[in-house]
């Protein structure tokens, strides 16, 4: 073991870290496998757990362990799958590595890897790892390498063991096995690698199919039903449409350039190519919809075979070969038929960005007398949403913090201030409500994290409510409320006015002190105690939530930003609509549950804002 370690080093790396990979992302899930087509097979590969029925389908009995099944039977059906796919990948890729990494062809085959394989979950991978094998023997230092007879009868177990797997599968090995021995039998003058082959397959065809079958008639049946169902499948399994010629050239080119190699580099690999060939024309093209997934995928990797070696010349042959490939994935073989380009990008780029963009945002589409009030004049979104912009190709001047419940900082909420104070502002503002708003009649200012958005960023909201004016109020595509709010012909600085002050305490009632002419503010000093500070640059910050108690008796609570609230939180009136009317505050609490977070007691002052568009409404008497 050792030393099979230290000769195929290259190899076992590969197959670890394939093996890796591949187990970090396989997973199976329950899917509605037959929903809407005509799949019933896909229930029945379960049928091997349950039942006296034998089934006989050419998906084989063992198809849930590549994971056909809609669900898989139970854990240890589902990691038994996991780990064979696993192995078989990762057998699959270490041998492709290795050999292209020992030719110095990687950069080839980087490049068909990028072109036709699409992954290490490779699902050609079941039906060609005995093309791996060949590659191998065929490759390797003494090549070709001689196997001892019980590493030929291994070969051909694991080949009629496939055969319950799918039934396709086994017939690929045993093409590619056959083919290939049968070769190196005629040119070797000796059959004894086929006879231990045909015995292991025969041995193991008939033991694996006792263990599974319950009735012994089943051994034959598998065969009958299969070979019929493939000749049934391209003969009456076919669509009425006509290939281009232009697929057939390619595709001949490809035929032509493989027995140009095998005839020239490699002649013991001369039958099995064309075989091969022949096969995956033949799965390929018979329905001929499947042509990607059964000719060019595959057939990309049998040509890879040009790679094994150091030649100029397989080198040449292979970007031809690969070139004919890559041109039928490319383009359609019939009207209609899939098409695969691994260079083409994921982004139709011949639509223009503007017009995309209002393709990703379609259901944001606003209603046609809105967007004729404000046509090309610039429009920001608040306090978020700007998807509304891109959907309706605006003219987009956002301010600098654009999402407003990232303005954490009076720093940050300063610079949006300002901006809507400065000669940049936009003429327009659409302000739509919060993302929890469930519909028509919800509270437009109630912000997600349970906050109100009127205290998000408490300067940038006062300066829109001081500086817009509503000139149009409608609902958004959800039915959520929206106002859009347009730039007066002046600019009016923030300000406040000083009311009162307060020494104020956590958990206790605060009246709010009388004033009008304007919305009341409290503007909390707050401290935060050493161990807050340390909590704060260590850990996270302890969520402070204010409580309003209303005329009609009713007491809302909010939480509020910590580090903004002393630029100022909003206290009255408190609207909850965009009428900008709402209910007047009489008292206010200040609390967290969070112990030595903040200073026991502040000092704080009660201020107005000469904000004239919020009303407050007539007070209700609470009907509890």
């Amino acid at each position: 073991m050792i030393s099979s370690t230290r000769r195929y080093g290259t190899e076992w790396l590969a197959f670890g870290l394939v093996f890796m990979a591949v187990f970090s992302e396989l997973r199976f899930a329950t899917t509605s496998g037959s929903t809407g087509n005509v799949e019933q097979w896909v229930n029945l590969t379960n049928s091997v757990f349950y039942g006296t029925q034998d089934f006989l389908f050419s998906y084989g009995p063992l198809y849930w362990l590549v994971g056909g099944a809609t669900s898989m039977h139970d854990v240890y059906s589902y990691w038994a799958s996991i780990a064979f796919s696993c192995l078989v990948q990762a057998f699959f890729w270490a041998v492709l590595f290795a050999l292209c990494f020992k030719a110095r062809n990687y950069i080839l085959f980087g490049i068909a890897y990028i072109l036709f394989f699409n992954g290490l979950v490779f699902s050609s991978a079941f039906f060609l790892w005995p093309l791996t094998v060949v590659a191998f023997l065929e490759y390797s230092q003494n090549a070709p390498l001689k196997l001892k007879g019980r590493w030929l009868f291994s070969l051909g177990v694991v080949a009629g063991f496939f055969f319950y797997v799918r039934f396709f599968y086994g017939t690929f090995a045993v093409v590619t096995f056959g083919t290939y021995f049968a070769t190196r039998a005629w040119l070797d003058r000796q059959i004894r690698d086929l006879l231990f082959l045909f015995a292991g397959g025969v041995i193991a065809y008939v033991a694996v199919g006792t263990s599974i079958f319950h009735q012994s008639a089943s051994l034959v049946d598998y065969l009958l039903i299969n070979n019929q169902l493939n000749f049934g499948n391209s003969v009456d399994m076919t669509i009425d449409v006509d290939n281009v010629w232009r697929t057939y050239v390619a595709a001949a080119l490809v035929f032509l350039c493989l027995n140009v190699y095998a005839l020239w580099r490699r002649p013991r690999l001369l039958l099995t190519v064309n075989a091969l060939f022949v096969v995956l024309f033949k799965i390929g093209f018979s329905r001929t919809d499947h042509y990607l997934s059964y000719f060019v995928a595959p057939g990309a990797v049998v040509i890879c075979v040009m790679l094994f070696d150091s030649s100029r010349q397989g080198r040449l042959l292979f970007v031809v070969a690969a070139s004919a490939l890559y041109y039928i994935g490319v383009y359609p073989s019939f009207p209609g038929a899939p098409t695969r380009n691994a260079l083409k990008a994921g982004i139709d780029f011949s639509v223009p960005y503007d017009m995309r963009m209002a393709q990703a945002y379609a259901q944001y589409k606003l209603p046609d007398p809105f967007l004729q009030k404000i046509g090309r004049s610039p429009i920001d979104v608040y306090p978020y949403n700007n998807e509304y912009i891109y959907a309706n190709r605006l003219n987009y001047s956002h301010r600098p913090l654009f999402q407003s419940y990232m303005t954490l900082t009076p720093r940050l909420d300063a610079m949006n201030q300002q901006f809507f104070e400065s000669p940049q502002r936009p003429k327009y503002v659409l302000w739509t409500a919060g993302i929890m708003c469930p519909g028509p009649e919800c509270n437009p200012f109630e912000a997600f994290d349970a906050k109100l958005a009127l205290n998000e960023d408490p300067l940038t909201s006062a300066t829109l409510l001081l500086n817009y004016r509503i000139v149009d109020r409608f609902n958004v595509h959800d039915g959520k409320p929206a106002a859009l709010f347009e730039a007066n012909t002046s600019t009016t600085r923030y300000s406040e006015r000083l009311i009162a002050s307060n020494t104020m305490q956590l958990g206790v009632w605060y009246a709010v002190p009388r004033a009008t002419g304007g919305v009341i503010r409290l503007k909390p000093a707050l401290k935060f105690t050493f161990l807050g500070r340390l909590r704060n640059l260590l850990f996270r910050g302890a969520p402070l939530k204010i409580k309003y108690k209303l005329t009609s008796g009713k007491v809302l609570e909010f939480r509020t930003n910590v580090l903004n609230a002393p630029s100022g939180i909003w206290i009255t009136p408190l609207p909850t609509s965009f009428s900008l009317e709402g209910q007047t505050v009489e008292a206010v609490m200040l609390e967290t549950r969070a112990s030595n977070y903040l200073q026991p007691s502040w000092n704080a002052d009660w201020v107005l804002v000469p904000i004239t568009a919020v009303q407050a409404t007539p007070s209700r008497p609470n009907a509890n």
